[in-house]
């Protein structure tokens, strides 16, 4: 007797209990300890179902990261706006900063974890993009103020650069040099303060 055939909701179930999964086993192993097979071990379906869902790991991870840079940005654009725009830039340096911290693991896989061809999808791009483009936006309002003078492509990259350097040190635990994460995150915030000409 065939199969029968799963509805668009029954699908997406499945899919989004693929994605969970595998969240949990990364956040309890590492990635590279996630497989297909113990995906679908942990929810209690076949290898072979597995791939009726998705075509392997690459791309149950992609869809996950797009749900994460999702949030991310879902959070970048709860940020305050603040007084002027360059509070509003500097709010969402510090909702970054807090979904980091929130989202340790999460925030490895967007930025930290090597991936292989694949894990990457236009709606991971998309997700990705929506970040980016917060605080390229943000950063752009910023210099049409007269708060910031620059090319807002370089500034916004700076900005975000400073920040994640930061941000993975501490994730890392390598700030032993007797300044502490807590005391060097207003600081990293504060320099756009001193980008003013």
């Amino acid at each position: 007797m065939a199969r029968k055939a799963l509805s668009d909701e029954q699908i997406e179930h499945m899919r989004k209990c693929f994605c969970d999964t595998a969240y949990e086993l990364y956040r309890s192993a590492d990635y590279d300890a996630v497989t297909m097979r113990a995906i679908a071990k942990s929810i209690g379906c076949s290898p072979m179902m597995a791939y009726r869902y998705f075509e392997n790991k690459e791309e149950v991870f992609a869809q996950l990261r797009a749900r994460l840079f999702h949030q991310l940005a879902d959070a970048l654009e709860a940020a305050p706006r603040g007084d002027t725009p360059l509070d509003h830039l500097e709010s969402m340096g510090k909702a970054y900063i807090d979904y980091a911290q929130d989202n340790p693991d999460a925030y490895r896989l967007l930025y930290m974890v090597p991936l292989k061809n694949g894990t990457h999808s236009e709606e991971t791009d998309r997700a990705q993009k929506r970040t980016s483009k917060s605080l390229l936006d943000a950063t752009q309002r910023v210099i049409a103020a007269g708060q910031l003078h620059g090319d807002p492509v370089v500034l916004a990259h700076s900005l975000w650069a400073s920040i994640h350097g930061l941000i993975s040190l501490n994730l890392s635990n390598q700030l032993t040099q007797g300044v502490s994460f807590q005391e060097l995150v207003p600081h990293v915030l504060q320099t756009l303060n001193h980008q003013h000409t």
